[in-house]
């Protein structure tokens, strides 16, 4: 059991930033955190939470309320979507990819269920930490809110070009 000189060092090298943690380097690689420096990924580490998940337990259920993101550290996590009453996979996740981002904005519902597929251990980034954040560190937060709109808006784009390509299909005629 760690004693309490250890837990005030570790706090103090996570605010200080002395070296990376290994899940410093985890949050590095997600497109939201990329452009943060040490002191910053640790300030975001602190407020991520971990939780090791068993085979086909579920992180989450389509249609309940979004809380927040999902980092792997581990394992593998697979979305399911419900089509006519039966679970389609839509994606299989892995270590150092993220899902459910947009809940970091609002609340609404889910558009999949996500899954673990063997054991596997997820870091957490939950709307009411992230919130708690911006008016805490209203410059990390900015950043952090930035970075998230940037990867949607290209999402977004995305999107439209592929439906854009999509209607313009010739199936429908000029008159």
């Amino acid at each position: 059991m760690p004693n309490i000189a250890e837990n005030i060092f570790e706090r103090l090298r996570k605010v200080f930033g002395v070296d990376k943690s290994e899940i410093v380097k985890i949050l590095e690689k997600v497109p939201i955190f990329s452009d943060l420096n040490l002191v910053e990924l640790n300030k975001i580490e602190i407020i991520t939470h971990e939780r090791e998940y068993m085979d086909g337990e579920q992180v989450f259920h389509e249609k309940e309320p979004g809380a927040g993101m999902y980092i792997i550290r581990t394992g593998t996590i697979k979305l399911l979507k419900r089509v006519e009453g039966k679970e389609v996979a839509v994606a299989t996740m892995k270590q150092g990819d993220f899902f459910g981002e947009i809940a970091l904005l609002d609340e609404s519902p889910r558009s999949a269920t996500a899954v673990a597929e063997g054991k596997t251990k997820i870091l957490g980034f939950y709307r009411p930490d992230f919130l708690e954040l911006l008016k805490r560190d209203p410059k990390l937060g900015s950043k952090v809110l930035l970075q998230l709109s940037q990867m949607i808006a290209k999402r977004l784009r995305v999107t439209t070009e592929s439906n854009l390509k999509g209607a313009g299909n010739g199936s429908e005629t000029e008159s």
